[in-house]
């Protein structure tokens, strides 16, 4: 059981990375036009369209800055903290 939980969170944690790999390369322009790039925006774009067909980007001087993608990252760690606290919490009566 312990394993599963392992690779649930494992998953979890993964496109974790990968929601703030995205973040780090859409501030250098170049690099979002590179492989990765297209891979690391195919992979979080379904899940940042959820929160960004709400929260309109918010212009900051000559800036403009994705406020939708803040609250996309903090929604994820606490539903993951949340899944892996239920999984956790199930495994635990299951084992005894």
């Amino acid at each position: 059981m312990y394993v599963v939980l392992n690779i649930v969170n494992g998953v979890l944690a993964a496109y974790g990375y990968v929601l703030i790999a995205t973040a780090i390369i859409s501030w250098i322009p170049d690099l979002s036009s590179t492989q990765l790039g297209q891979i690391l925006d195919r992979l979080s774009d379904p899940y940042l369209r959820l929160f960004r067909r709400f929260i309109p980007p918010v212009q900051l001087g000559g800036i403009m800055l994705d406020v939708a993608f803040l609250v996309a990252i903090i929604v994820y760690f606490f539903v993951e903290r949340g899944i892996m606290a239920v999984l956790v919490s199930v495994a635990a009566r299951i084992i005894g």
